[in-house]
């Protein structure tokens, strides 16, 4: 009996090792995943992270819009105020004072121009100025001679008449000029192209400068032999402005 018992004690002290064993192994994985869970990032950890970039992001965004609904406001109002219009250059009157010209060779040996060119200022306050300001005269694409002025201004309201004259001596015409050079003088009527444009500058209020390129084409018809120019088609030879 003695010896049974004993059997059966060691198999129940067994038994009992074994359960523990498990158990502590059980134990040991619930503590693995619990401190592999307790390692992770959750969602709301990383939106507290981002909050403050959100709220200075929105901030900036706010302040910007706030910033171009200012400025097109004030530009808006100095443009109610000033009421600005484009200066313009419109060509007036025109004279062919000399045109010699041989057929053998297709030269121009001497042809002399005048233009009156009115600068105009249609702004009520403030004034303008012209720079840049250069006219080619051309004969059916050659450029024969080209007319300059120094930078000059404009009073408000008010007009500049520019009296251009050149002469040029030498130009050399390709054969379609040279064609039509001779039928311009059996019809005896020279057309005749300006061509050129200026750039235009004037202020409105303290800080706003505005600028402009304005452009002219002007195609004329003068009388042969040399004499005034035979009409002058105002729109048209008016500059325009983008």
């Amino acid at each position: 009996m003695r010896a049974g018992d004993s059997r059966m004690e060691a198999d129940h002290h067994h038994h009992r090792h074994h359960v523990n064993q498990r158990a502590a192994e059980a134990g040991a994985g619930h503590h693995h995943r619990h401190g592999r869970n307790d390692r992770r990032r959750y969602p709301e950890d990383d939106r507290q992270r981002s909050s403050p970039l959100v709220w200075m992001a929105v901030i900036l965004c706010t302040l910007l819009a706030i910033g171009i609904i200012v400025v097109g406001a004030a530009v808006f109002a100095v443009y109610l105020i000033y009421k600005p219009h484009m200066p313009y250059m419109v060509v007036t009157n025109a004279y062919l004072q000399q045109l010699d010209y041989s057929p053998a060779d297709g030269v121009i040996r001497d042809i002399q121009v005048r233009a009156d060119v009115l600068a105009r200022n249609t702004n009520s306050k403030v004034n303008a100025s012209f720079s840049s300001f250069n006219i080619d005269v051309k004969f059916h694409g050659t450029t024969l001679l080209q007319l300059r002025a120094e930078t000059f201004s404009v009073a408000r309201e008010s007009s500049v008449t520019l009296p251009y004259s050149g002469a040029s001596r030498g130009a050399k015409l390709d054969l379609a000029g040279m064609r039509a050079m001779e039928e311009a003088l059996r019809s005896r009527v020279v057309p005749i192209t300006l061509s050129g444009k200026a750039r235009t500058r004037w202020r409105m209020g303290i800080f706003l400068k505005v600028a402009f390129w304005t452009r002219l084409n002007c195609p004329l018809s003068f009388s042969y032999p040399p004499g005034s120019v035979m009409a002058i088609d105002h729109d048209t030879c008016r500059s325009r402005s983008p």
